[in-house]
């Protein structure tokens, strides 16, 4: 019994444990935007220091590392469920 039971315990776990959180949405391109500007951001730090060029590029390069993460995991999932061409045109940050 004990040899059944183990394989069937790990069968249930396993996927649970690799999907923590299935309804967890990719947050949007406004969300990634208003995270990059937030109080904590180095963003806020330049422009409070009167340093808005540092501050704009501070902002481009957030914006574009967190949309590429968003991208990436986006592009990802769909691999698993269809072929790469169909996920190179279709993956877009909404």
């Amino acid at each position: 019994m004990r040899k059944l039971l183990i394989p069937l315990l790990a069968v249930i776990v396993v996927p649970a444990a690799v999907q923590a959180n299935p309804f967890k949405k990719e947050p949007t391109y406004k969300q990634i935007v208003s995270q990059c500007k937030g109080e904590d951001s180095k963003f806020a730090e330049y422009n409070e220091i009167g340093m808005t060029q540092f501050a704009k590029n501070y902002l481009d390069l957030c914006i574009k590392t967190e949309a590429q993460k968003v991208l990436q995991a986006k592009y990802i999932k769909c691999l698993k469920k269809n072929n790469a061409a169909y996920c190179q045109e279709t993956t877009k940050l909404d």
